[in-house]
């Protein structure tokens, strides 16, 4: 299926940096542009979004990934944040406070940062391959996996006592660990700056949503599993991904299914005090959507046929509205989107 597909795409083929011995703490950035959300049914004026590049003379396919500054309303670039490099994958992971946060690399996984306005991007976690940073600021959550471990495991810390956590989702060798290292993304703390919410698939067809108490959790059963109701209809595969918080304390997700009859479908939902509602139900394949506190979401959709465009999506409410299909103005090589954020 092609949104889980792209789900495990996410964490694949991004590495790299150096040491460092604790990540650098998040602080404020002042922006030209605001990432900030406003009112339900309003939208932030710009977004990211990470662009893998080609060469017209290369025959192995993308040769490395950048990230991009976007306008909202137009699609229009605005400014490149990360350099054009040969063998160097830039891959977003969130937007915090004027920070972007995301993956780089190839032969090892390591989290960075870049101002939105720009400048030089800043190593914040060796070997991590995905990172969160509360609401607060002052605690966050990194997974530490890799094909050179023998467990993977999410470490949560706060930033201001130094009290540090670890919760080991599996150890090499476990009945479930077919699939190693198994694929832990989209780290998202709640409004409580306690909980933390992350996704979690040992197979490209298992997928799951579970959330922890992030100082007092120690291993994956610790964690709540968050409900996936799937049609009366014999379905051949159904699973959850792409975990994020409302700033009403909603934990919002996609649940997909692929019916028997080879039929994909996906909604965008909210749980919150064992409720489930429907947000929206998606019909743009591509990359998962990207929630903000205030109740909007923004995604790539993949092409509806092999060679076909690439568009960008955006939604606060009502029908979704398409910004842009790439590639962006004087940027030609780049033939498609990764994730993007705001």
């Amino acid at each position: 299926m092609a949104l889980a597909v792209t789900v495990t795409a996410m964490v694949a083929g991004c590495a790299g940096g150096t040491p460092a011995s604790r990540p650098a703490p998040a602080q404020p950035v002042t922006a030209s542009a605001s990432l900030e959300g406003g009112a339900a049914g309003a939208f932030p004026a710009v977004f990211v979004a990470s662009f893998p590049f080609t060469s017209a003379n290369s025959l192995r396919g993308d040769l490395g990934e950048r990230i991009a500054l976007l306008s909202s309303r137009t699609g229009d670039l605005l400014r490149w944040l990360t350099p054009r490099r040969d063998g160097e994958y830039d891959t977003v992971l969130s937007v915090h406070d004027g920070w972007v946060y995301f993956l780089r690399g190839i032969a090892s996984i390591s989290t960075w940062r870049v101002s939105v306005t720009g400048g030089r991007a800043q190593l914040v976690q060796a070997d991590a391959s995905d990172y969160a940073v509360s609401p607060d600021g002052r605690a966050v959550a990194y997974v530490i996996s890799g094909l050179h471990l023998d467990v993977a495991e999410i470490v949560t810390r706060n930033l201001i006592t130094g009290r540090q956590n670890t919760i080991i989702m599996a150890t090499e060798g476990m009945p479930d660990a077919n699939n190693w290292p198994p694929g832990i993304s989209g780290l998202t703390w709640a409004p409580d700056d306690t909980h933390l919410a992350v996704q979690f698939y040992p197979t490209a067809a298992i997928n799951s949503v579970l959330v922890f108490d992030a100082f007092t959790a120690t291993t994956i059963r610790d964690g709540r599993t968050a409900p996936a109701p799937c049609g009366v209809t014999p379905t051949l595969a159904c699973g959850e991904a792409d975990p994020a918080y409302l700033a009403s304390g909603a934990l919002t997700y996609l649940i997909w299914q692929l019916s028997s009859s080879g039929i994909a479908s996906a909604s965008l939902v909210a749980w919150q005090a064992g409720h489930l509602k429907t947000l929206l139900s998606l019909s743009h394949p591509g990359w998962v959507p990207y929630m903000t506190p205030q109740e909007q979401a923004i995604w790539v959709g993949g092409p509806a046929k092999p060679g076909g465009r690439w568009a960008i999506w955006r939604w606060s409410g009502g029908a979704p509205v398409e910004i842009t299909a790439p590639p962006p103005p004087g940027a030609q090589a780049y033939d498609r989107v990764g994730p993007a954020a705001w």
